[in-house]
């Protein structure tokens, strides 16, 4: 196995040779295993460091003794929702069919209002209302992860460092790592004020893929002029479970292939469909009581939900059609801990030449939208295309990639957090469901000028500035030829008269992939 871990608190640093052909992934998560494989496979010889120690190690321990999520982010972490950009990028290291084999895909949104019981959803509404081929697949984290950092470990030319923490890069790129499992704490680095690392390596390029809380980005503000922010939002999420059914063994809501979602206005809860016939649900909402400013109406806060009687009570109240699924909601409700959701904002992504962000490190995004793994993957590609393109001159790749690629990050950040609003709020209304029906009208028969927004970003690789560009065009024509979206009558009509005579839903070519 190509892995090494940090033994000893203390000792003299050990020098990693490296030459110019050398690239450090700080980052065992998503992106940075997908890092360093594609970057190995144009020649690159990389060292992946990661601050945990080896998760997969304990993988079969879990299973037995059960998770404790309060101690392990990568198992209390959101199901993730796979579209056409992290498919693309797993194509390309030819790992796409292997996961594909446990995807679920999920071609609509299932919303429960609460009319409806026993698991059966109130409406239908799908992702794509012209091309019924199009679906997101909800995929394991840690699978994933897992079967990256296999595939990595395996490759020759790929070191993978498990407990060893960064702490300091020098001007010269010179990078410091500690152990992480050490009890000793390092002080906090200045250009001068440091922890010697405990290994050392001077690589051609480091590529920061170590996440919102980023040591890698850190360093980097210590090295450069760099605008950097973290916006936390007033909610959280709790992770519970929806098992299968007890008598089947299958799934125990009527539609399987969905994305479910019971919103609440100001809150809401999710669920994604697994492999083992379970849903892993979600519920997203405010972490302390408050009223809603519109309706006045209260809206109770995650946090004060302290009681086995109190999780009960709220239950019943906002989920009554889910918890005869959820046998075990209370002991989950009070095990899971409430996670923070945080956006995150920095310019520039790169240092010279010799450090780059991707992921989280450089976007950080809140889940509502589905693609904070898909827009890290594709930062890889992007990277790895750009490197490609500049006749693998760091020198022009580097700076360039960092320049073209930020738009697109905060383009889709930003688009994250309005999707959540969307959820929660819109999705259960009358109206919404029209404009979604009136939108895939104008896309069957308007393919080329007319792209919902959401199928851009979801089943297309168009860059997320300019999906938001595209889309902001076609609203801008709609009002100029003096019709309003929020026109629902001529939509459903026109929409009836289309279904009637068998015009939809049709298989037309699809936007540029």
């Amino acid at each position: 196995r190509n892995t090494t871990a940090l033994a000893q608190p203390f000792r003299m640093p050990r020098m990693i040779s490296t030459d110019e052909k050398t690239v450090a992934v700080v980052g065992g998560g998503l992106g940075g295993a997908l890092a360093a494989i594609t970057l190995h496979r144009r020649g690159f010889t990389v060292h992946l460091f990661e601050g945990r120690e080896d998760w997969r190690v304990d993988s079969c321990r879990a299973i037995n003794e059960g998770e404790d999520q309060s101690r392990s982010a990568i198992k209390r972490s959101i199901n993730l929702a796979l579209s056409h950009r992290g498919r693309q990028a797993l194509a390309a290291v030819d790992l796409e069919e292997a996961v594909m084999k446990d995807a679920i895909p999920m071609r609509c949104r299932a919303i429960h209002s609460g009319a409806a019981q026993g698991g059966n959803p109130d409406s239908i509404q799908p992702y794509d209302e012209v091309d019924s081929s199009n679906a997101i697949y909800s995929v394991s984290r840690e699978n994933l992860n897992n079967m990256l950092l296999d595939q990595a470990e395996a490759l020759d030319g790929v070191t993978l460092h498990f407990g060893t923490k960064l702490t300091h890069i020098s001007p010269d790129g010179m990078l410091h790592f500690v152990d992480s499992t050490s009890p000793t704490t390092s002080r906090p680095a200045t250009y001068n004020d440091y922890t010697q690392g405990d290994i050392l390596l001077n690589p051609r390029l480091t590529i920061g893929a170590d996440g919102a809380y980023s040591a890698t980005r850190e360093a980097m503000l210590r090295l450069l002029p760099m605008n950097f922010r973290r916006e936390y939002i007033g909610h959280g999420y709790k992770e519970l479970t929806i098992p299968p059914d007890p008598v089947t063994g299958k799934f125990a809501m009527s539609v399987p292939e969905a994305l479910h979602i019971w919103p609440r206005g100001e809150f809401m809860m999710i669920g994604l469909p697994n492999p083992d016939y379970s849903f892993t649900c979600t519920l997203f909402a405010p972490f302390t009581s408050g009223v809603d400013k519109l309706t006045g109406a209260t809206v109770p806060g995650m946090l004060d939900q302290k009681t086995p009687a109190q999780i009960e009570t709220y239950f019943k109240t906002y989920f009554p059609d889910a918890i005869a699924l959820m046998p075990s909601y209370i002991e989950e409700y009070t095990r899971n801990p409430a996670c923070q959701l945080v956006t995150v904002r920095a310019r520039p992504w790169n240092f010279k030449d010799s450090i780059v962000l991707i992921g989280d490190a450089a976007h950080a995004m809140v889940p509502f939208y589905g693609q904070g793994m898909n827009a890290a993957f594709e930062d890889v590609m992007v990277l790895c295309d750009t490197i490609d393109a500049c006749n693998n001159d760091l020198a022009k790749a580097v700076p360039l990639y960092g320049a073209q690629r930020a738009k697109d990050g905060e383009a889709i950040a930003t688009l994250s957090m309005g999707n959540y609003r969307e959820m929660r709020h819109s999705s259960g209304s009358v109206f919404f469901r029209m404009q979604k029906k009136f939108e895939g009208v104008l896309n069957w028969a308007f393919p080329e000028w007319w792209i919902p927004l959401y199928k851009m970003v979801a089943f297309t690789s168009i860059p997320y500035s300019e999906a938001i560009a595209r889309a902001e065009a076609q609203d801008r024509a709609l009002e100029r030829a003096g019709i309003a979206l929020k026109v629902g009558t001529g939509a459903l009509a026109l929409y009836a008269a289309a279904t009637h005579f068998g015009l939809l839903p049709i298989s037309l070519p699809s936007a540029r992939r």
